[in-house]
């Protein structure tokens, strides 16, 4: 008799914005996207019997940051986690993988850095960006973790800068 076992884990990864006091009037934002990722034989490194992907990865284009409305305006986008029901053992980790379109200039961000329950820079820019695209990624999987259904969401966050 042949047994099928299955990893019921789902990772729910939503992407919001919360401009920093004082930046509504300046720089308008809007952020797109979301990941929602079912664990199952796919994900095994080699087939039936073997262990897990340790790592996930989303889309190259699976988050949407625009950014307009900052004239000549220099900001910095920030970022962070609010974890609903996580398990410690899993990392999550984001980088851009675009400048987006339009006149503005985009610089960092572009390798993968770990978000954590406070904020830290992402990236920063000046003047108007459309659609830079975001890539996740999930690390630590393993069939080790309970089944089970994981959620965080990410805060992506606009500070003006001098």
């Amino acid at each position: 008799m042949e047994r099928r076992s299955r990893i019921g884990l789902i990772l729910l990864f939503a992407a919001a914005l919360i401009p920093a006091e004082g930046v509504w009037a300046a720089v308008s934002v809007r952020v797109s996207g979301s990941w929602f990722e079912t664990l199952d034989e796919t994900d095994l490194v080699g087939g039936a019997g073997s262990q897990l992907k340790s790592t996930i990865e989303s889309a190259a284009d699976q988050v949407s940051i625009t950014l307009l409305g900052a004239g000549n305006s220099s900001w910095r986008v920030d970022v962070r986690k609010v974890d609903t029901d996580w398990h410690g053992d899993l990392g999550l980790y984001v980088r851009r993988t675009s400048d987006g379109s339009g006149q503005g200039q985009i610089a960092g961000g572009t390798s993968y850095q770990q978000v954590t329950d406070t904020y830290q820079e992402f990236f920063r820019g000046r003047k108007n960006c459309r659609d830079a695209s975001l890539q996740l990624m999930l690390d630590g999987v393993s069939a080790e973790l309970p089944c089970g259904n994981y959620l965080t969401t990410v805060y992506y966050t606009v500070v003006e800068v001098d």
